[in-house]
């Protein structure tokens, strides 16, 4: 059983997590890859024992944090879908209790999906990584690591509903974010997928895309909600999408997480699959980023 921790204790140890992050990373120049450990989609249910298509997403996450825990990460991210279906206080509650751990090793940026709540998670969730931005009735936040400049935004349009919004705020604060930016490579995050042609998907996704794709310093979008993982590029802007820790939809897609090196000329991604379809398990995916 994991260990519980208590809400207080874990914002006081995130929160200075937190500092000491920024301490060592931001606004120095880094050499050395910044190391990231990436999660999506771990629907995590108040109910220990749930399950789904016979995957038990608690001792999935269980496992992931085991396995993140025995390597070192500058950042931990999980990319929306914590909760297990409409975001339940008690959902959240397991939740922090199993990515403690995560929280203690290395500063954690969370984002939210369909599947989430926005008042639950703002109150039940440990203080995330990053600062805030001020986008209304979102939950959106920035961070400058080093090197990198990452944006975590705001999909969630109707709790338990499969679609996704940005809607018009987080738009035009995106753009004017990008447009005072300087040089340094971005790295965007958002939950659910960008293809325009899919009524469960980002249905402002051609708004997104004509949004990132001028700005050359917006390297890649990585997003989850399908519970594949498959990389695509767009004019030279890389598109990941992340697998999913809690289950999969179809037998032939792995669940697990990705751990990620970065430096300015491109990103390694090695895929480390769990349960699933686990043939990949180990591969490394190699992108380049497109030219400033």
């Amino acid at each position: 059983m994991p260990v519980l921790v208590d809400r207080r204790s874990f914002l006081k140890r995130t929160a200075a997590l937190t500092a000491g992050f920024s301490l060592a990373r931001l606004g120095q120049s880094v050499t050395s890859p910044l190391r990231l450990a990436i999660l999506s989609d771990t629907h995590i249910a108040a109910d220990a024992q749930d399950e789904f298509r016979g995957f038990h997403p608690h001792e999935n996450l269980r496992k992931v944090v085991a396995q993140v825990g025995a390597s070192k990460f500058d950042l931990g991210i999980i990319n929306g879908d914590l909760a297990r279906r409409e975001g339940l206080r008690e959902d959240y509650a397991q939740f922090t209790s199993l990515v403690g751990p995560l929280a203690e090793a290395q500063p954690l940026a969370i984002t939210l999906g369909n599947h989430d709540d926005r008042r639950n998670a703002r109150n039940e969730l440990a203080k995330r990584a990053g600062d805030t931005a001020a986008v209304e009735q979102k939950y959106v936040s920035t961070l400058d690591a080093g090197e990198f400049k990452f944006i975590f935004l705001d999909s969630l349009m109707v709790t338990n509903i499969s679609a996704g919004q940005l809607g018009y705020s987080q738009r035009e604060w995106l753009g004017q974010y990008l447009r005072a930016l300087g040089p340094k490579p971005v790295i965007v995050f958002v939950h659910h997928n960008p293809d325009p042609e899919s009524d469960s998907a980002l249905v402002d996704a051609d708004r997104l895309l004509a949004i990132l794709k001028p700005h050359r310093a917006v390297k890649a979008l990585l997003f989850g909600h399908t519970h594949v993982y498959s990389n695509d590029v767009q004019d030279g802007l890389q598109l990941l999408n992340l697998p999913a820790v809690g289950y999969n939809f179809a037998d032939g897609n792995p669940v697990g997480w990705i751990e990620a090196s970065l430096t300015t000329a491109g990103g390694e991604f090695k895929l480390h699959a769990l349960a699933g379809e686990t043939k990949d398990n180990g591969k490394v995916t190699s992108l380049a980023w497109r030219s400033t």
